[in-house]
């Protein structure tokens, strides 16, 4: 959405006012502002599919881990070894 707008601003570079009209915003110059609506629940979902990804790694390395220990156990006890 675009919008037409008088702003003054500060010393600062802070806006002072902000205003629809000329007239309400006598030493104001003119601007076109861009209004862009944020979706945070969009942004949120994002970061739990991030943090799920990250798990689901973690329990895939965990689970070749455990599967090479227990391939090592299985061929220990194939040749005999007691534990």
């Amino acid at each position: 959405m675009l919008f037409k707008y008088f702003i003054e601003f500060d010393d600062l570079g802070g806006i002072k006012k902000f205003c629809k009209s000329k007239e309400e915003c006598k030493n104001g110059k003119e601007y076109i502002v861009k209004l862009i609506p944020i979706d945070r629940k969009k942004e949120e979902l994002e970061k739990q599919a991030d943090e799920f990804n990250k798990s689901t790694d973690k329990l895939i390395s965990d689970v070749k881990r455990f599967d090479t220990e227990l391939n090592k156990m299985l061929k220990g006890l194939r040749r005999g070894r007691i534990w």
